[in-house]
């Protein structure tokens, strides 16, 4: 009887370890996954932050079955090339590591980058070789290339405005998809009706009102959680809402919320 009890305990954990495992996937993830994996093409997903482009490239690397290499914005050709210290060991990069042995090189904020930095990109994936510091290497079969960016690569908007303008021969290696919040997979993730209603009414009173300020996906699963654990609405909308918002901007975005209110109580 013990035996039994503690294999039906067992079975449990695995049951909810295989729950707590399910993966939603954004609405072009499919659409990436072909880009990425059947055409072996480069890809750049541009979209506001926390949109989940990060969690999708992981996803379409482990749907590969490829190591998942990540650099944030390139700021000088070091963070692409590498280099060699004064002893004469060369220091590897994540690029190097993707390019030499296969797997998918995240850049993440290429529109961050510096532009003249990205040439050295440009170069290695047009000619399928590079010479690194250590020497010439050639692109292996398994190699592949996927980029972030918040904007389209023609310089900062009123949302990103530390942005750079990106090299035409920069854009023009890359499939660039448009990565939106994807409504459908946060209700998935979040399956709150009026806490999903709350956010998204934020985000389009943001929108319409061209005010500087961000809703993610994110936002709402800050939200779940500070609800969940009982705080009152009024420190989750200064917290988690309106943080750092001005006051007249604030005051737009309350009314347009209390607005949604009256529809839905």
């Amino acid at each position: 009887m013990k035996s039994s009890k503690v294999i039906t305990m067992k079975t449990e954990k695995v049951e909810n370890k295989a729950r707590v495992k399910k993966e939603y996937y954004h609405k072009e993830y499919k659409n990436i996954l072909r880009y990425v994996g059947n055409c072996k093409l480069p890809v750049m997903l541009v979209g506001p932050a926390g949109s989940g482009k990060n969690v999708c490239i992981e996803q379409v690397a482990n749907a590969l079955g490829l190591e998942m290499y990540y650099t944030n914005n390139v700021t000088n050709e070091y963070k692409i090339t590498g280099f060699e210290d004064a002893n004469g060991k060369y220091h590897e990069t994540e690029f190097y590591k993707a390019f030499t042995k296969g797997g998918v090189f995240f850049l993440d904020e290429i529109d961050a980058s510096d532009p003249s930095a990205l040439i050295i990109l440009n170069s290695a994936l047009s000619n399928g070789y590079f010479t690194f510091p250590s020497g010439k290497e050639y692109m292996h079969p398994e190699f592949r290339c996927v980029a972030a960016a918040n904007t389209w690569g023609n310089g900062g908007d009123y949302l990103f405005v530390g942005r750079n303008t990106l090299d035409s021969a920069s854009l023009d290696r890359f499939i660039m998809v448009e990565f939106n919040y994807d409504k459908e997979l946060e209700r998935k993730l979040f399956p709150n009706e009026a806490v999903l209603k709350f956010v998204w009414t934020a985000r389009e009173s943001v929108q319409r009102h061209q005010i500087r300020h961000i809703f993610s996906t994110r936002t709402i699963k800050y939200f779940n959680c500070l609800l969940n654990e009982g705080i009152d609405l009024k420190t989750i909308v200064d917290c988690v809402l309106c943080k750092g918002m001005c006051k007249d901007d604030k005051v737009l975005v309350i009314n347009d919320l209390k607005e949604m209110s009256k529809k839905f109580k």
